[in-house]
């Protein structure tokens, strides 16, 4: 009696090793190479045209625009500058400048607002992320949140999703 429970307990634990086996954690296999910049300057605004359109821009309040952050999509043809006070808080306004080869082709909205972030850029798009203050919120800690996906369309900037916020 006793050798048919080891038996049926040597069984049970095999079966449970395996099957543990096949759904267990794997470790991460590596991360894809980075896909390698195929724009050349050529293809983007010349710094004299950037800064030409940055200085268009109304000017802040206070202090004056100084760049933050800039980028392109995989294909070329939009380039983006984000822009910022140069004596910012975490509620100063900010803008981002849209390119198309070395035409500046506008800003996503007419004024400047905070909380803005360029997060993402596929193939042929631009993906700014917007924030804004709720009535209940903390100063610096917004709560309303959403983004707008932007692309080239036929030499002009084109918004693929209603522009969110107040």
């Amino acid at each position: 009696m006793r050798s048919i429970g080891y038996s049926s307990a040597i069984v049970l634990l095999s079966a449970s090793a395996l099957l543990t086996a096949g759904c267990g954690w794997s470790p991460k296999g590596p991360d894809p190479e980075p896909q390698a910049d195929k724009c050349t300057p050529a293809d983007g605004p010349a710094q004299n045209v950037v800064t030409a359109s940055v200085y268009a821009l109304p000017a802040p309040p206070s202090g004056k625009w100084t760049q933050m952050g800039s980028g392109h999509t995989a294909n070329c043809a939009l380039y983006w500058v984000q822009v910022g006070q140069n004596n910012s808080t975490p509620d100063s306004l900010q803008q981002v400048v849209f390119f198309n080869k070395n035409t500046m082709i506008g800003t996503p909205t007419p004024n400047a607002r905070p909380y803005i972030t360029v997060t993402a850029s596929a193939p042929d798009s631009v993906t700014v992320q917007y924030q804004w203050q709720q009535p209940k919120d903390q100063p610096g800690m917004p709560t309303g949140i959403g983004s707008v996906r932007f692309t080239v369309d036929g030499g002009a900037l084109k918004a693929l999703d209603p522009i969110p916020g107040p």
